[in-house]
């Protein structure tokens, strides 16, 4: 197998959803997903352009998807060369990973449909695309080319108004959003054919070939997201002198951050495909971090989370600490959004977002959640009470400084999100028989709501106020910052060496995974909340206590390791994908 290239055969259309997300292409700042050219909205096509977010009337803000530019349909006068109406003689599409190339070939008994499409990994809003047809004999085709502005959205129309302008071979979207965010999109068609039609974004044309002739198109799009800019224009020979840039750039980058794994080319193909798939999610040109599902659309509203510190940032911190200062400043950026968000719920210092999108405000709603019986939406408490997400960032925080000794990121605001971060947890504690203790939180085992003591948010918590303690000069803050962590109850290990998850913890149902999962009423019935199947029990979506002791690793042994890993796995339900 080739360890550094994803490939499927023949085309189904069930895997549709699955390999728009598989074969995504992106630079940390756009993404592509992995469709083909004659799909339309209803395959998920995807331009998200991350960092960019507007809200439609009451539905859930969201990251933006702009329209396709690769829109390309083939036909003959009774013949439709797409693989959503006539099956192909044979189709493949393709992921290079050491290069982020997006390939596709389809054979048909007139013609072969090759094409490629990448993102510059250090451009910012550049994408390309080539397209050729071969001829497998004379025959003739007709072709529409162009820029489709029926967009895929969840939760939009995010355009109030769209507007289409033609000139030459460059075709222009232009568009309003609801929130007055005025975005371009310009796309530049290269075509070997001087009469052609124009109508609402599409060129049309026939052409013909002799066997074994090739016909080629190619497009430069560039998005616009200043009133400002201007796209350049590229030419024809300057296609090849961009991809080989790029290619350089993204082996620049893979020569930092390979793992090489012997005996077993399977594992090294999926090690590779991770890689892959981090690699994209980085741009060194934005100080915005990265959403929870990367460049790969609008789920999770293009929302920030604690995955971003916790499980992305020390990927960066070792391969390209530029990257992983850019998602710090991103935290120090919203740090004003944070401060408010703890004036609403009446706490001090900075309470940082569940779902962070580019101001810091939460953007997280009360009711995440649906009865798939009733239709009724299911009340919870991510918003209000998953405390530990301050902990994590200022985790990431000390996690890059003592890794690269770049202590400017501190002066730059880095200790001042620190410093706010103490007086939340300080603030959102309470004084019970001489202990501060964090009571009614959530920890990252969702099922479990509003619990007390809970040991992930009790011990990273300390280890956040430890960390802005050893950077502040003595004084007063400083005093009573160390006089908090004195006084704060963190769960010890029992003489089993366990530690309780939360308080109440062992006492619960005492049931393994499959019992819990078959008292389902619905199969996608919500485990958690009030009324989960898995809150009465010890059933957990992912294992906290097992996170906390990788994370903070050197504050136990490895039979208090052993223990808690022994303990916890058969518990988990592995309900989030970050759980394993």
């Amino acid at each position: 197998m080739d360890k550094f290239k994803l490939v499927r055969s023949n085309f189904d259309k069930d895997n549709v959803v699955s390999y728009g997300n598989m074969f995504l292409i992106g630079n940390g700042h756009l993404g592509y997903r992995g469709t083909l050219e004659e799909f339309n909205k209803s395959e998920m096509v995807g331009l998200n352009v991350v960092g960019l977010y507007d809200r439609y009337k009451k539905l859930w803000r969201e990251s933006i998807n702009m329209p396709n530019p690769f829109k390309v349909i083939l036909s003959n006068d009774s013949y439709l060369y797409s693989v959503l109406e006539n099956k192909p003689i044979e189709h493949s599409q393709s992921l290079d990973l050491k290069h982020a190339v997006f390939s596709r070939h389809t054979e048909y008994e007139e013609i072969i449909i090759d094409s490629e499409r990448f993102i510059p990994i250090t451009k910012q809003n550049l994408l390309l695309f080539k397209y050729t047809i071969t001829a497998k004999c004379d025959t003739k085709f007709h072709v529409s080319l162009g820029t489709d502005d029926d967009i895929y959205e969840i939760n939009g129309p995010h355009f109030k108004s769209k507007k289409i302008l033609h000139r030459g071979r460059k075709i222009e979207f232009r568009g309003k959003t609801n929130e007055q965010k005025n975005v371009s999109e310009v796309n530049q068609y290269y075509f070997n054919n001087q009469d052609f039609e124009y109508d609402n974004g599409m060129f049309d044309f026939d052409v013909e070939l002799k066997q074994n002739e090739t016909y080629e198109i190619i497009c430069y799009s560039t998005i616009l997201e200043n009133e400002n800019d201007e796209a350049q224009n590229y030419t024809l020979a300057q296609y090849k002198k961009i991809k080989d840039l790029h290619f350089k750039d993204l082996e620049s980058r893979w020569d930092k951050a390979y793992i090489e794994i012997g005996g077993n080319d399977e594992v090294q193909f999926y090690s590779n495909y991770s890689i892959y798939h981090l690699l994209i999610l980085g741009n060194e040109n934005y100080e915005t971090s990265i959403p929870a599902r990367g460049v790969s659309g609008e789920v999770y509203k293009g929302a920030i989370f604690w995955d971003s510190e916790i499980f992305l940032v020390p990927f960066f911190t070792l391969t390209n600490p530029k990257i992983a200062r850019s998602l710090l400043k991103y935290r120090i950026n919203t740090l004003s959004g944070a401060m408010a968000k703890a004036r609403e719920f009446g706490y001090d210092g900075a309470f940082y977002a569940w779902e962070s999108q580019d101001t810091g405000l939460e953007a997280c709603s009360k009711y995440n959640v649906t009865d798939p019986e009733t239709g009724n939406p299911i009340r919870t408490y991510f918003n209000e009470k998953q405390i530990h997400i301050c902990a994590d960032i200022v985790y990431a925080f000390s996690n890059y400084v003592e890794i690269t000794k770049d202590y400017s990121i501190l002066e730059e605001g880095g200790l001042d999100v620190m410093i706010q971060v103490s007086k939340f947890f300080i603030s959102y504690a309470k004084l019970v028989m001489g202990k501060y203790r964090f009571i009614d939180c959530i920890g990252p085992d969702e099922y479990h709501e509003r619990v007390d003591d809970e040991a992930f948010t009790s011990y990273m918590a300390k280890f956040a106020i430890n960390e802005c303690i050893k950077h502040l000069d003595e004084g007063l803050q400083k005093e009573s910052f160390k006089e908090f962590v004195d006084h704060l109850f963190v769960p010890l290990p029992n003489e089993s060496k366990l530690i309780e998850q939360f308080r109440g913890y062992f006492k619960k149902e005492d049931v393994d995974v499959d019992t819990v999962r078959s008292r389902l009423v619905h199969e996608n019935d919500y485990w958690g909340s009030k009324n989960g199947v898995a809150t009465p029990t010890r059933v957990i979506k992912q294992a906290d206590v097992i996170a906390l002791l990788v994370l903070l690793n050197k504050e136990f042994d490895k039979e208090t390791m052993k223990a808690n890993f022994d303990f916890y796995y058969p518990y988990t339900e592995h309900g989030s994908s970050l759980s394993s």
